[in-house]
């Protein structure tokens, strides 16, 4: 039986956006986004159902320092997510994958959720045809966490999004070269058709709103927005809500 890999990918503060750049590099803006990250994304991580997988949250190695402060003002991370230099990323994926016949590279932002099973679902995944190099999921949920509002969102092109690799093919050098998110649909594709991701709207989102979001319906029963936001936060929403409203959002 063909053994697979899932490795995960977020960029912490290595983005190229030039006129950002510096101020990802600041202080300020790593403390605030790496609460984000615990709140949501490592939340998501944790949560998931199947733990059988390794990520990578790639920085920039000029703030080395600075990154490794922020985290070391939290709980030690678990074993299977690990903060690395974005440089040595390769390096560390052909050391996972090597013995591996094929992986899954998952896709997603510091501030960003998965459904609590989006990892078994990968991994019990067979993709429907053999030139399928990537697998997209346009439908999911976008959630105000400042004003608690949860919306169905359909996007034409989403980051959230897995690619296929060939281990073999992947250590020899082979990389799926993207030109921005709207790329991966002119890629062989298949669409996963349930909502298995959620935006999160915070306070220094820098693309995304919720009055602007694409496609959005609001869901207005309180029973239905909870069972959701269940899916990739748990039950102990309380906890969660509070520390949203007492620390992260008071700034």
């Amino acid at each position: 039986m063909p053994k697979k890999k899932i490795l995960v990918s977020i960029a912490f503060n290595n983005w190229g956006l030039q006129d950002k750049e510096e101020k990802r590099l600041t202080k300020e803006w790593i403390d605030y986004r790496m609460e984000v990250f615990q709140t949501f994304t490592l939340k998501s991580l944790k949560n998931q159902t199947n733990q059988d997988f390794i990520t990578f949250v790639q920085y920039d190695q000029r703030s080395e320092e600075l990154v490794q402060d922020a985290l070391n003002q939290y709980e030690e991370l678990p074993e299977n997510v690990k903060f690395v230099k974005k440089s040595a990323f390769n390096t560390l994926v052909n050391k996972e994958v090597e013995g591996h016949d094929y992986f899954y590279l998952v896709r997603i932002d510091s501030d960003d959720m998965y459904h609590k099973d989006h990892i078994e679902y990968l991994h019990q995944h067979d993709p429907t045809n053999s030139d399928t190099v990537v697998i997209t999921n346009k439908v999911g949920y976008i959630y105000d966490a400042p004003q608690d509002r949860l919306a169905t969102i359909d996007l034409p092109s989403p980051p959230f999004y897995t690619i296929i690799y060939d281990a073999n093919e992947y250590l020899e050098g082979k990389r799926i070269k993207l030109k921005g998110h709207l790329s991966v649909q002119e890629l062989p594709h298949e669409e996963i058709t349930d909502r298995r991701y959620l935006v999160i709207i915070h306070q220094s989102n820098t693309s995304t709103s919720f009055e602007n979001a694409y496609d959005k319906q609001e869901i207005e029963d309180t029973a239905e927005k909870e069972e959701i936001l269940e899916w990739f936060f748990g039950k102990k929403k309380v906890s969660w809500m509070d520390k949203l409203k007492s620390k992260l959002f008071k700034r």
